[in-house]
């Protein structure tokens, strides 16, 4: 679960770090302008295959993970310690 943690954290860093990047139009020229604008739209763009996207989606998904492992984990030690309490007794 820690590793799961932990890579949850990196990625949201890099989620609000490259959320709505602007890319400058850094030569003031026609072919400057077009590839910032591609790449814009490529980093920050909706669909399945920009970078924010995809970040987004597994950052959901170590979200989900992480919440199923510590349910788990909390059903785990409820069933265990009703065991242990019951060791020896009968």
């Amino acid at each position: 679960m820690k590793a799961f943690r932990e890579a949850h954290e990196r990625v949201s860093a890099k989620v609000r770090e490259l959320g709505g990047l602007p890319v400058r139009d850094w030569a003031g020229d026609p072919v400057s302008g077009e590839t910032a604008q591609r790449f814009t739209e490529r980093s920050n763009g909706a669909g399945a295959e920009s970078a924010i996207e995809c970040l987004t989606g597994y950052q959901n998904q170590l979200a989900n993970a992480i919440e199923s492992l510590s349910s788990a984990h909390a059903d785990y030690l409820a069933i265990e310690g009703t065991e242990t309490a019951r060791w020896g007794k009968y």
